[in-house]
């Protein structure tokens, strides 16, 4: 009965050689340094936001544009009235700033809306490390600035591209670095 004991006790030994290693054939996997991690933050909330602005502006584009026209192209001064307060602005301000967005196509900020979501996804790959995140998300990243500035009535900004540049070198540098293994 002792050596029966004995027997099961230490089969668990074997049983952990004879399993296969599953991912052998994966590169290991390095760790995140806190500054990417941070930089993953803003990156997550900047496409976070800009997903949901864009795409909040694409559905209600019709129905402010009806609003406008209706108006003389003005807004209704309830809305002005509550944008001025919000923003702190002139009612002229707000007014000539609904019209400047109102001047690109509808389209524009729902594709500008589905990119920001490739590159939300881009985001959370690299979070966990994938390199296929890095390439997700600056393909979107650079389509958007295209789609921005091929569509024209839309301004690209220097700041944008060179921020957009930033952030695509930091991943690069960060995601393909050799991982370190400890």
């Amino acid at each position: 009965m002792e050596n029966d004991e004995n027997q099961y006790t230490d089969n668990s030994q074997e049983n952990e050689m004879l399993k296969p290693n599953v991912g052998a054939s994966e590169p290991p996997v390095g760790k995140r340094s806190p500054g990417l991690t941070f930089v993953l933050i803003l990156s997550m909330i900047g496409s976070g936001w800009s997903m949901l602005a864009n795409l909040m502006f694409g559905i209600y584009h019709g129905i402010l544009s009806n609003i406008m026209e209706s108006n003389n192209m003005q807004l209704p001064e309830e809305m002005s009235n509550m944008y001025s307060n919000l923003m702190g602005l002139e009612p002229a301000i707000i007014n000539d700033m609904f019209l400047s967005l109102l001047d690109v196509p509808q389209y524009h900020y729902l594709l500008v809306a589905l990119f920001s979501c490739l590159s939300l996804v881009g985001i959370v790959l690299m979070w966990k490390m994938r390199k296929v995140g890095f390439h997700c998300y600056t393909l979107a990243q650079l389509i958007m600035l295209l789609l921005t500035a091929l569509l024209g009535k839309a301004y690209i900004g220097m700041g944008d591209v060179m921020m957009t540049l930033l952030f695509v070198a930091f991943y690069a540098v960060n995601i393909f670095k050799r991982p370190t293994i400890e």
